[in-house]
């Protein structure tokens, strides 16, 4: 074993073990992180494996933008499958027609399209949103969220549609993906996250901007799905109209208990789910810098949060939630740490691989960055996938441009990226091949599900039979 090292918080200590192939990776990638002067599309550390345009995959003639897509077929959020023998990654359209695509990354050089669909009474305007994937019964199902802009459709039209859903299994036989069910929510749902609970439970946690809506995963496969809990703003909170924007739920090792990482009107909040129906406020994150909380998450051992706050100009900020939890402090209100690509654009989404924080980040395109020492993050490489004009940073359009959403393959480190303008992306980052947090000496804790067995296993590796 390496000797620990000790990495100061402002008033407390951490105990890390960094093992020495950490260590190695992590200066072979900051030595990196200068950008190739050949190159003005990224840093010489980042490998472009494929770009798909995904420009008008359907039969029905559009008129183009000026971005070269078809309007309907400007791409939104994705999510790649991360188990063995399951090489796909789907993406969302986000207008009309809403719907989603499949594509087939067995040879990631060469994505290939094996699914699309386009669901009935989808609508001009935010359409088709957030998109989540999890494993039922040995089958995989796909919810792609919904959502009518400024509208409550109604419970009696096709537009109140919040989620559909497909199975998916059949795709690595060379077969169809079949739409299964929809769940009907007035207003739609904008943002979605499966989660394997630790009493075996597969949930589905959605909000449309409103309460976050509680689902039994078994029961969304049926029709008439009702939420099994719902969870409404903490009543402390100053009166903001609004709900919750984002969720994230990941199991705690060292309490043994399942917590959800939330964003919503007042800046964010983590809540105990361990009982689903008995739920305790654990801390809140209240900056007066950030009126609505955007996306969260946490690192591996859940001591800090990495925040995006939906507004121009906003940097990312990490907090450090251990003062809250032990109730030395009521709420927390300062970041202790802070990036940004470019000042005057903001990140749209992130994932979490620590020490790395993988952003699509908007006219930026790509981004990562290193938050070992959460107090001095540094970029360690990135790629634009989006050459246009900045937009004025002064603009109140909220028309989205550049990189939208990000994911992260664990087992080998692929990560792909869906820009509104100019469709899907596929990298390799230099030295990082792949991601498992027990090589770090963390609790293998991140987005990913264990579907099979459930986050017990997550601080220690399994037995190997001699």
């Amino acid at each position: 074993m390496s000797n620990p090292v000790f990495v100061r918080y402002r008033n407390s200590l951490i105990l890390t073990v960094i093992l020495p192939s950490a260590l190695c990776l992590v200066a072979d990638v900051y030595a990196q992180q200068e950008a190739d002067p050949g190159s003005n599309h990224g840093s010489r550390n980042v490998e472009r494996v494929s770009h798909l345009a995904l420009e008008d995959l359907s039969a029905t003639t559009h008129a183009m933008d000026s971005s070269g897509l078809a309007p309907g077929q400007r791409v939104g959020n994705l999510v790649i499958e991360q188990d063995e023998g399951r090489p796909f990654v789907f993406l969302t359209r986000r207008n009309h027609p809403s719907g989603v695509v499949g594509l087939d990354l067995s040879d990631p050089t060469q994505p290939v399209v094996v699914f699309e669909s386009a669901w009935p009474g989808s609508v001009d305007g935010e359409g088709a949103t957030d998109i989540t994937y999890f494993k039922q019964n040995g089958r995989y199902y796909v919810v792609v969220g919904a959502q009518r802009a400024g509208e409550d459709s109604g419970t009696d039209s096709s537009n109140d549609v919040g989620a559909v859903v497909f199975d998916v299994t059949d795709l690595s036989d060379g077969g169809d993906a079949e739409e299964v069910a929809r769940i009907h929510v007035p207003g739609g749902l904008h943002h979605l996250f499966a989660y394997r609970h630790s009493s075996g439970q597969h949930l589905l946690f959605a909000t449309g901007g409103g309460n976050i809506l509680v689902y039994d995963a078994r029961s969304i496969l049926s029709s008439g799905a009702q939420p099994i809990a719902e969870i409404s703003i903490p009543a402390e909170v100053p009166n903001i109209d609004y709900g919750f924007h984002s969720v994230f739920a990941a199991y705690h090792p060292e309490t043994e208990t399942d917590r959800l990482y939330t964003g919503a009107g007042g800046g964010y909040f983590v809540y105990e789910i361990t009982d689903i129906a008995d739920r305790t406020l654990l801390a809140s994150i209240n900056s007066a810098a950030v009126r609505i909380g955007h996306t969260i998450a946490p690192t591996p051992g859940g001591e800090l949060v990495v925040t995006t706050a939906g507004y121009r100009t906003a940097p990312i900020r990490i907090y450090d939630l251990r003062p809250a939890l032990d109730e030395s402090i009521p709420r927390v209100r300062t970041a202790i740490g802070a990036w940004v690509a470019d000042w005057r654009n903001d990140a749209e989404n992130l994932v979490l691989r620590w020490p790395f924080v993988f952003v699509a980040s908007s006219e930026d395109g790509f981004q990562a960055f290193n938050m070992s020492d959460p107090f001095e993050p540094y970029t360690v490489g990135y790629y634009h996938t989006w050459n246009g004009r900045a937009t004025d940073f002064t603009s109140s359009s909220s028309e989205p441009t550049g990189a939208w959403d990000i994911d992260v393959r664990n087992s080998d480190g692929l990560i792909v990226v869906s820009d509104v303008d100019t469709g899907f992306w596929a990298f390799r980052m230099e030295a990082f091949e792949g991601w498992d947090g027990r090589g770090w000496g963390l609790p293998n804790i991140s987005g990913v599900q264990n579907w099979d067995e459930g986050p017990r296993n997550s601080v220690t590796w399994p037995e190997i039979e001699e």
